[in-house]
C-alpha cells in the first residue's frame, strides 16, 4: 500500500507541477526528507494502535492530513507572496545542497546496482558485488561520453534505450534466462501484482482512530517546515542549473496546490525534484509536457500493476543516478574550487561530509551554522567606524573668519570624530571602543567625541555596553560625548543601558563629563568649534572694519557704502526663498548681502519637510554670490537665525559703481572670486578627508 501511495503521488504532483510552476519541464515528486517524518509518524501510530483494526485507514487519513497541512501553508505562502521574504538562502549552503544531493545520487547507484549502500563498512560487500556496480560504471560512461558529444534532446533518452537493448543482448549472447538474472540481481523486482492505489472513501471515516493521529500535529508540522526548506533550497538550486530566476510564490503555490490534490488521494506531499529537473534541462525537454510524460509510468503502474517494472535492468537505471550525481559532485566539488572563496567551498565541502554522516537535514544544519558563523566572523572585522575624523580637517557648515579658522586648525585636533556605520554588535562594537582607547592613548589633548549614528542600522545589547564603557572614559578624563543623529529607538536602547544619562539630564554636567545630542553632525560640530573658539565669539567689529579685513582699502571704504542699502532682519525672516529678496522696495533677488552682525543660515528644503543646513554665515562675509551673477541657487531658503543687519548691493547700483568706480567694481569681483575658489579648496580638502 505504501508504494502504491508513493506512486499516486508521485504522478498527481507531476502533473499539477508541469502545469502550474513558472518553469516549463519542471519535475516534481515526493523527497525523501518529508517522507521519512512521515514514516516515522506512521510506525509511531501503528505502534500505539498494535493489534487494533484500522491500522492501515489511521495511517492513510494521518497522511493525507499532513498532505493538506503542507499544502494549505506553502499556497498560503504564495497567496500572501512571503516567498520574498524567505527566498534568499546563503550560496554556500546551496552549493553544499547540490553537492549532498550528487553525493546521496552516487550512493544511490551503488544500493541500485549491489544492494549495497556506500559506506566503509560495506566496503568489503562492495568488492564483492564487483560485477553489478562495474557495469554501471560502464553504462555511465557511455552515457556521459555521448551527451557531452551530442548536444541534442532525444540523446539521453535515445540511450538509456540502447542500454537496455545492450543489456539484453548480452543476456541473450549468452543464454542467460530472464529469471535467472532477476534471481541473480540484474533486474528490478519483484514487484507485487495487481493494482496498487486503495484510496480511503468518506464512508470509512468512522473507522479512523483519531486519538491516535492528534499527538502526531507536531510530525505533521514537521513536514510543513521541512518542505518548504526544501522548496527553498531545490528552488535556488534549479535557479543556478537553468540560468534563471524563478518566481518563489509561483512555486510555493504550485506545490501547495500539488500536495492538496495529493492528500485528497490519501497522497503524500510533493515537492520540486533537483536531478529530474537537471536531467530534462540536460536533455533540452523545456516543456510542460515533460512533467506530463513523466507521470505516465506512475499511472500506467497504478492502472496495470507494477510487474512490467521487474524487467528493467538495474545498471541501467543505477547509471542514470550515477550520472547526475557526478554531474552535480563536478560542479560544485571540483568546478567551485576556482570560484568560492576559500571558507566558503570549505563549507560546501563540511555539508556533504555531514549529509553523508548524519543525514540530510542535520547536513543543512551544518551550512546555516557555518554561514552565520562566517558571516558574524566576516562582519565583526569590518571597522563599524566608517569615517575616523578630526576636527582640525573637518568642519561645520559655518563661515569662520581668518583667525578662527587658524585657531580651528591649531585646536581642531580637540575633537574626535567617528562616523559609524552598519548594525553595532557584540562582534563590531568592540572595535568603537578600542579606536576610542586608542585616541585617548596617544597623548593629545581632546575635549570632545563626536558618535555620528546617521548610517547606523541596528544596536544590540554589546554595542549599547561599549558605550556605556566610552561614556565611563568620557567622565573621567573630562569629556563631552556629543551624540548625532541619534534615532529615538537607538537613543532608548542606549538611554536604558546606562550609555546616556535620562533625558531629563541630557544636558546637565555628569560626574564632570557631559552629553549633548544634535540632529545632525554639522550642528554637532558647531557646537564643539564655538566652545574652542569661545574666547573670541561674541567679539564683533564695525562694518567699515570689517570691509578693510576682507578686501577694501580704508580710502575707499566711504565710497563703497553709497552704493550699499541696510536691510534689519529678524530671527526667521528669510532673506532669499522661491526668488524673492526681503528688502523695502520689493525687488527681486539679484542682490549681493554683506552680514554686517547676526547669522543667516543657507537651508536645503527636504521632500519629507525637514531641511538640512548647507552652510552658516556669519559677520563678515557675503550671501547671493551666484544669484548676483544670474545662477541658480543650490538651496531653498536663506533665512536669519538670530535678528541680522545686512548690507545689500544691487545689479542697478553695481552698474554704476561700475561706470562711476571701476576700480572699486574690480575690488569687490576679486574679493567674490576669492571667496568662490577658497569654497572650492575647502569642499576639495573635506572629500580628501572624507572619501
Amino acid at each position: 500500500e505504501g508504494g502504491g501511495m508513493a506512486v499516486l503521488s508521485t504522478g498527481v504532483v507531476s502533473v499539477v507541477a508541469a502545469l502550474t510552476s513558472g518553469l516549463p519541464g519542471m519535475i516534481a515528486t515526493p523527497l525523501a526528507a518529508p517522507t521519512a517524518i512521515l514514516a516515522v509518524m506512521a510506525a509511531q501510530i501503528a505502534a500505539q494502535m498494535a493489534g487494533e483494526e484500522g491500522v492501515f485507514l489511521t495511517v492513510s487519513v494521518a497522511i493525507a492530513l499532513a498532505s493538506f497541512l503542507t499544502g494549505s501553508f506553502l499556497f498560503s505562502l504564495g497567496m500572501f507572496r512571503g516567498g520574498d521574504a524567505i527566498r534568499f538562502i546563503p550560496y554556500p549552503v546551496v552549493g553544499g545542497f547540490m553537492a549532498g544531493t550528487g553525493w546521496l545520487l552516487v550512493d544511490g547507484f551503488f544500493q541500485v546496482t549491489s544492494d549495497q549502500p556506500l559506506t566503509w563498512a560495506a566496503l568489503p560487500a562492495l568488492g564483492a558485488a564487483w560485477p553489478y556496480w562495474s557495469v554501471g560504471l560502464l553504462f555511465t560512461a557511455i552515457l556521459l561520453g555521448l551527451s557531452e558529444r551530442f548536444k541534442h534532446y532525444l540523446v539521453m533518452p535515445g540511450t538509456l534505450l540502447a542500454l537496455i537493448v545492450l543489456f539484453y543482448g548480452w543476456l541473450w549472447v549468452n543464454e542467460i534466462p530472464i529469471e535467472t538474472a532477476r534471481g541473480a540481481g540484474w533486474l528490478l523486482g519483484p514487484f507485487p501484482a495487481g493494482g496498487l492505489w486503495q484510496p480511503v472513501g468518506l464512508g470509512a471515516l468512522g473507522g479512523v482512530d483519531w486519538g491516535a493521529i492528534a499527538p502526531q500535529t507536531g510530525s505533521m508540522i514537521t513536514v510543513a517546515l521541512v518542505s518548504l526548506l526544501s522548496l527553498v533550497l531545490s528552488n535556488s538550486g534549479i535557479e543556478l542549473v537553468v540560468g534563471r530566476d524563478l518566481n518563489l510564490n509561483t512555486e510555493l503555490r504550485s506545490m501547495g496546490l500539488a500536495s492538496l490534490i495529493a492528500g485528497f488521494g490519501s497522497g503524500m506531499v510533493g515537492n520540486q525534484a533537483l536531478p529530474s529537473t537537471l536531467l530534462v534541462h540536460n536533455i533540452g525537454g523545456h516543456s510542460r509536457l515533460t512533467g506530463a510524460i513523466a507521470a505516465l509510468p506512475c499511472l500506467a503502474v497504478l492502472a496495470l500493476g507494477s510487474g512490467f517494472l521487474a524487467y528493467f535492468p538495474k545498471p541501467v537505471l543505477g547509471s542514470l543516478l550515477l550520472y547526475l550525481g557526478l554531474t552535480l559532485l563536478y560542479k560544485w566539488l571540483i568546478q567551485s574550487w576556482a570560484i568560492l572563496p576559500t571558507m566558503d567551498y570549505l563549507t560546501v565541502v563540511a555539508m556533504v561530509v555531514a549529509i553523508n554522516l548524519f543525514g540530510f537535514l542535520q547536513g543543512i544544519a551544518v551550512g546555516f551554522i557555518l554561514s552565520v558563523l562566517l558571516f558574524m566572523y566576516h562582519y565583526s572585522h569590518v571597522d563599524v567606524a566608517k569615517e575616523v575624523l578630526s576636527g582640525a580637517t573637518t568642519r561645520s557648515n559655518v563661515e569662520r573668519s581668518g583667525a578662527e579658522l587658524a585657531q580651528l586648525k591649531a585646536q581642531g585636533d580637540r575633537i574626535f570624530i567617528l562616523e559609524l556605520q552598519g548594525f553595532l554588535f557584540f562582534g563590531t562594537a568592540n572595535y568603537l571602543l578600542k579606536q576610542v582607547k586608542q585616541r585617548l592613548g596617544d597623548g593629545e589633548p581632546l575635549q570632545f567625541i563626536v558618535l555620528d549614528f546617521r548610517q547606523v542600522t541596528g544596536v544590540d545589547a554589546s554595542a549599547v555596553l561599549s558605550c556605556r564603557k566610552i561614556r565611563t572614559l568620557a567622565q573621567q578624563q573630562q569629556i563631552t560625548l556629543v551624540f548625532t543623529n541619534l534615532a529615538p529607538v537607538f537613543r532608548a536602547q542606549l538611554e536604558q543601558g546606562g550609555a546616556i544619562p535620562p533625558q531629563e539630564n541630557y544636558c546637565s554636567l555628569d560626574a564632570g563629563g557631559s552629553c549633548q545630542f544634535f540632529d545632525d553632525i554639522d550642528r554637532g560640530l558647531e557646537w564643539c568649534e564655538n566652545l574652542l573658539l569661545a574666547a573670541n565669539l561674541g567679539i564683533e567689529a564695525d562694518f567699515p572694519t570689517i570691509l578693510m579685513e576682507k578686501f577694501l582699502p580704508p580710502e575707499q571704504v566711504a565710497t563703497f557704502c553709497t552704493y550699499l542699502e541696510p536691510v534689519t532682519l529678524a530671527a526667521g525672516e528669510r532673506v532669499y526663498g522661491y526668488g524673492e529678496a526681503v528688502g523695502d522696495d520689493g525687488a527681486m533677488a539679484d542682490r549681493l548681502y554683506f552680514v554686517a552682525s547676526g547669522r543667516v543660515s543657507v537651508l536645503l528644503e527636504l521632500p519629507d519637510g525637514k531641511t538640512k543646513r548647507l552652510q552658516t554665515v556669519t559677520q563678515g562675509n557675503l550671501l547671493g554670490e551666484m544669484r548676483f551673477y544670474g545662477k541658480p541657487p543650490l538651496s531653498n531658503a536663506v533665512v536669519a537665525e538670530v535678528e541680522t543687519q545686512l548690507y545689500g548691493l544691487s545689479q542697478a547700483r553695481f552698474q554704476q559703481m561700475q561706470q562711476a568706480h571701476p576700480a572699486l567694481a574690480r575690488q569687490l569681483e576679486g574679493y567674490i572670486v576669492r571667496i568662490l575658489c577658497d569654497s572650492l579648496t575647502r569642499r576639495e580638502q573635506q572629500l580628501r578627508v572624507m572619501r
